[in-house]
């Protein structure tokens, strides 16, 4: 007999809320470095084939780390820096400048306008919604000001609990937090990267769905959407 899934907790950063990538791109152009967007799609798909690559082995031997999100970065920057062809000696100067906007809460402000109605409709279903998230602390306040915090019951930011996914604790703290007992079986995860997202909520026992709208992994061995409203298929 199948479950039937109770919670949804999504990932927060590249499932939800969205980089914009086309005014990095211009300021950058501007700045004497010519850049699209396209470049860091092509930079976010190449992290995470890399991080893929690092990480499933050791979720397979069951030596999970506890923290993995620089592993991602440096390898985002290395793809980054190669793609917009800068030179070795200015590369430090070029991460340091695109890393400072990262950081900036309003540069992960874009939202598709499908997002938030669909959440509205998976809330008044009677669905428990959270969010697990691998930020810096202000992934709460981002969704805030978004007007999507709303939405969710529980708010995990790995910043605050001390373990980032793929650990299986951080999904054991979200279900732990949920307002009714949520069992595992009963959940589904919706995250943007396959090891760290899909493979940290099978650890947990929860049931992982892929939303790739970068084309990162065509040939996912998961269940896989390019966007939101299509979960619903899968519910």
């Amino acid at each position: 007999m199948t479950t039937r899934t109770r919670a949804i907790f999504f990932d927060a950063g590249n499932t939800l809320i969205y980089p914009r990538f086309e005014q990095l791109a211009e300021e950058l152009t501007q700045e004497g470095h010519a850049a699209t967007a396209e470049d860091f799609r092509a930079a976010e798909r190449a992290a995470k084939r890399a991080l893929d690559e690092w990480l499933w082995p050791q979720i397979r031997r069951g030596e999970v780390p506890r923290t993995i999100d620089m592993r991602y970065w440096l390898e985002y920057m290395k793809a980054l820096m190669a793609r917009l062809a800068v030179a070795e000696p200015d590369r430090p100067a070029m991460i340091d400048r695109v890393a400072s906007t990262f950081r900036k809460i309003a540069f992960w402000s874009h939202v598709y306008p499908d997002t938030p109605v669909f959440l509205a409709s998976l809330q008044a279903r009677g669905f428990c919604l959270g969010i697990i998230s691998n930020s810096n602390g202000s992934v709460e306040q981002q969704l805030k000001d978004l007007d999507l915090a709303r939405y969710f019951s529980v708010i995990i930011d790995s910043h605050h609990v001390g373990v980032e996914k793929p650990h299986p604790e951080i999904f054991q703290i979200a279900l732990a937090r949920a307002a009714e007992k949520i069992e595992p079986a009963q959940a589904v995860f919706v995250g943007d990267t396959n090891a760290t997202d899909i493979g940290g909520a099978q650890l947990a026992g929860l049931r992982g769905i892929l939303i790739d709208r970068v084309g990162a992994y065509p040939q996912a061995d998961c269940p896989r959407i390019d966007s939101l409203p299509e979960l619903e298929t899968l519910l």
